[in-house]
């Protein structure tokens, strides 16, 4: 949890749906978090602390990547990408620096309904006190394990390759292929990691992928899913 204020921010940049998935989820006081400022959504982080504009844009990097990956398991999001570094004064005026292009795509998606609990009396039920995400969560547990880590990371690169390195990470972690088949979270015949693994070589080279082979978006679904479980095991042995 944040306990200041920090004088740096990172503009996001991406889909919109994306920006208000990271914008509901990454809440303060929880660290790192999300501010609109009118239209500009922008991660604020405690760890840019006394940093300058190109610290902060270089710390920035492996954390959106990481967060990234984590908000790819939990909500399924695209990834945002960073533009500009802004530095808040104390006399609240704004600084930019390093503008980045970036493209656009069209997509859409329903609302999300907002409810009241009403109590007996009929006045509304006082919400709960903040908790944490799950993202905060994980990369609370990630800062400790360098394996989820990358695994996070791996995942928000979606590609090929990148699948076949983040599968690698949850066996790495779990202690092996076998472990997992046996645990239920990768079938025997591992067709999602057969055909990253093809895949990410050159097409019709020596690994040959299964029949059929798994599609990108059932291969982004599985590893997903893959590290969803292993974040939520690494919950369950820091509180038992």
């Amino acid at each position: 949890m944040n306990q200041t204020i920090s004088q740096w921010g990172i503009q996001l940049t991406g889909h919109h749906f994306d920006l208000l998935d990271w914008e509901e989820t990454l809440k303060a006081p929880f660290d790192p978090w999300v501010e609109r400022m009118q239209e500009i959504f922008v991660l604020r982080w405690s760890g840019f602390d006394d940093l300058d504009a190109a610290q902060v844009h270089a710390r920035g990097e492996p954390l959106v990547e990481q967060l990234n990956g984590a908000m790819a398991a939990s909500k399924g999001s695209r990834p945002l990408r960073r533009q500009d570094v802004i530095h808040f004064a104390p006399d609240g005026t704004r600084r930019h620096h390093m503008l980045e292009a970036f493209g656009l795509e069209l997509r859409s998606k329903g609302g999300a309904a907002i409810m009241r609990v009403i109590g007996p009396d009929g006045a509304a039920v006082p919400d709960a006190p903040p908790q944490p995400s799950d993202v905060h969560r994980w990369t609370s547990i990630a800062d400790t394990d360098d394996r989820l880590a990358d695994a996070l990371v791996y995942l928000g690169r979606r590609e090929w390759f990148d699948l076949f390195k983040a599968i690698e990470c949850i066996e790495d972690w779990a202690g092996g292929e076998g472990v997992l088949i046996k645990l239920g979270w990768m079938d025997r015949d591992k067709r999602v990691k057969r055909t990253a693994n093809s895949f990410r070589h050159r097409r019709d080279g020596s690994h040959s992928p299964p029949s059929p082979p798994a599609t990108h978006e059932e291969a982004l679904r599985f590893v997903a899913d893959l590290i969803r479980k292993a974040f939520e095991a690494a919950e369950a042995h820091s509180h038992p």
